[in-house]
């Protein structure tokens, strides 16, 4: 079937910068047509490209929102059911059959769905997931077919940073710096990313010592760093490393070659690692290996980038055996090459946190527009990791016996969390060290 893209009319393409009807220059090809031409477009657009009212959709999208994708799947078939001629509702059932596992149903949907709206950029969006491998073991996963939904779905709507976000990756393997760099601008110019969220990733950033590592652990902690180091030029010095990807050999050469930061294997080495599992039963991953052998090489000093984690980096295994050289120091841990003294820099906390503006992350922390179920029910969650840091100096103030400035910063981190979207989620915690703040004092 013909389908009609937003910004150009085509027979064939060689880019995605033709696909969208872009030149280098950022203009638009524009050719003349006469008006019974645009006219005879305009109403084939409406017919087929229109969007189709999601009555019905409601209560499997809050659903679907909570991650509760178990629950939200039975409605998206009784809407499915009831009118399949509606491709929003094909488009949410395959991606719930997607993020379930159930590869063959979601790609049914989805095509489905392309075949009422051939430019729905949601489904191939959907399609663009499944039929890459990267994203699980599907025997009909394609890399090349999951690339061009991806362009796809950006053609049709631009506007989708979902897409944005699936492309950046895949710009990154086949190593299109030009379209890696459109993907990250589109991050901010779509809206898929908060300005909560990048407060957060710009609070992260800010302290890190000159030329880290920073190890982050998914989509909330990459996306964001990534695009403020391209869009605003903020700390590019810095190498933003992704725990998860870094399994990956093509995005750990990437980090060799983006960051000129060498890798503590050779390329056939890198191409033979393989996840392995220790005596105790604990699986040792390719990324794992990779963060041990930097550690190492940071210990001997043939490693000069200082390493550090993001506090939202839960898997610390491959620094198991030196725990005691790892320093909070805010949104981060610094891996120091001898044992630490304290196990907290107070100087550098006390710096991250007075840095902090509330109204900076009262808002919400995923876009309304996310359509990661994923996302949407766990990102919020991401701002008490400041309040926890604020509850952490606390407790070491309080110890120090520096009950006044104990009870300022509790005073902070209770009207912190309640300018946040959360609301008081760590009130409990609070209000006890307060009183012993209080009593401290008396």
């Amino acid at each position: 079937m013909i389908c009609l893209s937003l910004f150009s009319f085509r027979s064939g393409y060689s880019s995605i910068y033709m696909r969208n009807a872009y030149v280098k220059r950022g203009k638009r090809v524009r050719r003349r047509r006469s008006p019974f031409y645009a006219l005879v477009l305009s109403v084939f657009f409406l017919l087929n490209c229109a969007d189709k009212p999601m009555v019905g959709l409601e209560e499997g999208l809050a659903l679907y929102r909570q991650n509760k994708l178990e629950e939200a799947l039975p409605i998206f078939q009784g809407v499915v059911e009831r009118d399949d001629s509606n491709p929003d509702a094909l488009a949410w059932l395959a991606e719930t059959h997607r993020r379930l596992g159930q590869i063959d149903t979601a790609v049914e949907m989805a095509k489905k769905a392309i075949e009422i709206d051939p430019c729905h950029s949601f489904s191939h969006t959907i399609l663009g997931d499944a039929y890459n491998p990267m994203y699980g073991r599907w025997e009909k996963s394609d890399r090349d077919r999951a690339w061009d939904h991806l362009l796809k779905a950006v053609e049709y709507d631009s506007t989708d940073g979902n897409a944005w976000l699936l492309i950046w990756t895949e710009a990154i393997y086949r190593g299109d710096r030009d379209l890696e760099r459109k993907a990250v601008h589109s991050f901010i110019e779509t809206g898929i990313l908060t300005p909560a969220i990048l407060s957060y990733n710009r609070w992260m950033l800010r302290h890190l010592p000159e030329s880290a590592i920073l190890l982050t652990n998914g989509d909330m902690d990459t996306y964001p760093a990534v695009a403020i180091q391209e869009v605003e030029n903020y700390r590019p010095d810095v190498a933003v490393v992704n725990y998860s990807l870094l399994n990956t050999p093509w995005y750990a050469r990437y980090v060799r070659d983006r960051y000129g930061i060498g890798l503590p294997f050779s390329d056939s080495q890198l191409d033979s690692l393989e996840p392995y599992r220790a005596e105790d039963g604990t699986l040792i991953t390719k990324a794992n290996q990779i963060m041990k052998g930097w550690l190492e090489e940071r210990r001997s000093g043939a490693l000069p980038n200082p390493i550090a984690i993001a506090v939202t980096v839960g898997d610390l295994s491959f620094a198991r055996d030196s725990q005691d050289h790892l320093v909070m120091m805010g949104a981060f841990h610094l891996w120091l090459p001898e044992p630490a003294e304290n196990p907290m820099d107070t100087t550098v906390m006390r710096e991250s946190l007075a840095g902090i503006d509330p109204d900076d992350f009262a808002g919400s922390f995923v876009s309304p527009d996310d359509r990661s179920s994923v996302r949407t029910a766990t990102t919020n969650r991401i701002v008490t990791n400041i309040t926890e840091l604020a509850l952490s100096y606390s407790r070491t103030l309080l110890e120090s016996g520096r009950s006044p400035e104990a009870y300022e910063m509790l005073t902070w981190a209770e009207q912190f969390e309640n300018n946040t979207i959360l609301g008081p989620v760590l009130s409990e915690q609070i209000e006890p060290l307060k009183e012993t703040a209080r009593q401290q004092m008396e």
